[in-house]
């Protein structure tokens, strides 16, 4: 519908009613920034391993495979 197509009617009505828009900053203060910063939702440790709550063998073998892999890195070093 463009706006020649409108009844009368319609665009009295439609012109009776006023919007103020308040004033919207669009840069954001350092102060702010720093603060979205600081307040950011804190990401998940087990979200890198793709692990659920419910996914005990990934629970029970990750750790596992990295204690095996540090206490013999020492022998690959020597």
């Amino acid at each position: 519908m463009s706006k020649s197509e409108i009844p009368k009617e319609l665009q009295t009505k439609l012109d009776e009613f006023h919007v103020d828009l308040p004033e919207i900053p669009t840069k954001l203060r350092k102060l702010d920034r720093l603060a979205n910063w600081v307040h950011a939702p804190a990401m998940d440790p087990l979200e890198i391993f793709s692990i659920k709550g419910n996914s005990i063998t990934k629970l029970v073998f990750y750790p596992l495979i990295c204690l095996l892999f540090i206490f013999f890195t020492p022998i690959f070093l020597i």
